[in-house]
């Protein structure tokens, strides 16, 4: 039955997991939201995600109370709340970034590196567990490393020219940051379950997170915007040339680009702010650096909660949909130790590539035979289930304490 239940959610999770990053990729392309500018930040893009999420996850609780469920199974408990707290904060800083990188690169380029920390899992399994590294572990994470290899081999060879296929730096930085997060959360959702309390579902333990999400999100969208007016990060006394030329430049039009050049000077390699300027001419100046995204740290922050273009919204909402259910379905299975099945949560990522070139993208071979080496990887280190009984991990409170709760609730339905 264990195994039943792992394939039906893992079916699900799939395909949620799949849809959001393309719904999070064309919420970010002006094609998709109406030819426009897309105008909304990847802040403002998680605050309403969150806040979908947050909606679709009390909605199923709300109908779970209709049913006769009590509301004291909504209280998770000190201990698994505060692993909630935890998720939320890292949850908040992984969907910023994951609103970030689908602006530049399509989701069959970076969608495979933010999930290296699978090939630690079965360590800290090890670790946290006391559950066995198999040599089918080791199988996996070379495979893994290959695959991750393969659709840079052009480049090694210096036959790659498209740079959209090459992660940069900041994308690099975000892909760390990203797998940190989420191998925290994979293991703290252990936790939560652990520890939570007797009768408490998945619906419960999502609503709790997705409010500490939206609470951190929200003092970030208030907070970073006045400390990036303080710092004057949109009016930079110095700006280096080719930052001006190849990443300023080419997102302004003519008059814009006018207007900054009388006020620029360029100096070597360096473009230089004229002094004594007044408040109104800063004031269009920050304007527009604001708008090219010249400072991409506090451009994550920038924006009204109610944009101009609400088309981006609408795939963000999807996308929440999408997340709840996968949210919920991690829930439900973070009853097992994590490296049992969280590697099978990324099987679409073979599917991507093709899935992107139906869209239209650039899709080498080399891409899609590196998608399809990790995905074996991932899968590779639990193919020796039949020896292996996957159990579930050992509760905080006995099954003794769950058995009384659930003939309180089943005698409530009476």
């Amino acid at each position: 039955m264990e195994w039943v239940l792992l394939i039906v959610w893992l079916s699900i999770i799939n395909g949620a997991l799949g849809g959001q990053y393309i719904l999070n990729w064309m919420g970010n392309q002006p094609k998709f939201v109406g030819n426009k500018e897309v105008g909304v930040s990847p802040g403002v893009m998680t605050w309403w995600r969150e806040l979908s999420k947050l909606l679709w996850a009390v909605i199923a609780v709300i109908i779970e109370i209709s049913r006769g469920k009590k509301m004291k199974y909504l209280w998770p408990g000190l201990l698994s709340l505060s692993t909630i707290i935890i998720c939320a904060f890292t949850g908040v800083i992984e969907n910023i970034g994951f609103f970030y990188l689908p602006r530049y690169y399509s989701p069959h380029i970076f969608v495979p590196y933010v999930n290296v920390y699978l090939v630690f899992l079965p360590f800290l399994g090890k670790f946290l567990f006391n559950a066995t590294i198999r040599k089918e572990h080791w199988i996996g994470v070379i495979l893994v490393v290959i695959g991750l290899s393969v659709p840079y081999f052009p480049r090694i060879i210096g036959a790659q020219t498209d740079p959209k296929a090459i992660l940069d730096t900041t994308a690099v930085i975000w892909i760390i940051i990203i797998n940190m997060c989420l191998c925290s959360q994979q293991v703290l959702n252990n936790k939560t379950v652990q520890t939570v309390l007797p009768n408490v579902g998945a619906n419960a333990l999502v609503v709790w997170r997705e409010i500490w999400k939206m609470l951190f999100i929200s003092i970030a969208l208030f907070i970073f915007p006045l400390v990036g007016n303080m710092m004057r990060v949109n009016i930079p006394d110095t700006v280096p040339a080719t930052v001006l030329e190849t990443q300023v430049y080419p997102k302004l039009d003519d008059s814009k680009r006018a207007f900054l050049s009388n006020y620029y000077e360029k100096s070597n390699e360096q473009y230089i702010l004229k002094k004594g300027l007044s408040q109104d001419v800063e004031t269009n100046i920050k304007s527009i650096f604001k708008s090219a995204e010249y400072n991409r740290f506090f451009a994550l922050f920038d924006g009204n909660i109610f944009p101009k273009n609400w088309w981006p919204i609408l795939f963000v909402v999807l996308a929440g949909l999408s997340g709840y259910i996968y949210s919920f379905g991690f829930f439900k299975l973070a009853k097992f130790a994590a490296h049992f099945w969280v590697p099978y949560t990324n099987v679409y990522l073979a599917i991507i590539p093709f899935i992107m070139f139906l869209f239209g993208q650039h899709v080498t071979t080399y891409q899609i035979i590196g998608a399809a080496v990790t995905t074996i990887g991932l899968m590779v280190g639990v193919s020796d289930y039949k020896r292996h009984k996957v159990d579930e991990i050992e509760k905080t409170y006995k099954e003794s304490d769950a058995q009384e709760g659930k003939a309180e609730y089943t005698e409530s339905l009476k």
